[in-house]
């Protein structure tokens, strides 16, 4: 469900992902939103922080069926997943 800030701002649904391998200096942040929470997307502070709103595509996760949700991480190319500084 969203999660109500301090500030009474509702954040969008999501799940965060701290990603670490071999190769991999520092542990990478993203966040994982669901495309099927059209209004509460839109209405996300962090979301809304993005100036390149294309790239904002690659932290939703695709409803697939009723219950299942595919969501793909890349590390690099033109469909590289947004990571964030923490």
């Amino acid at each position: 469900g969203a999660v109500i800030l301090d500030t009474g701002k509702k954040m969008a649904p999501h799940i965060s992902f701290w990603l670490v391998a071999r190769g991999i200096n520092l542990g990478l942040n993203t966040r994982m939103y669901f495309e099927d929470e059209h209004i509460l997307n839109q209405r996300d502070p962090l979301l809304n922080e993005i100036k390149n709103k294309r790239k904002i595509d690659t932290l939703l996760a695709r409803n697939i069926t009723e219950s299942d949700y595919q969501f793909n991480i890349y590390l690099q190319g033109k469909n590289e997943t947004i990571f964030f500084e923490i």
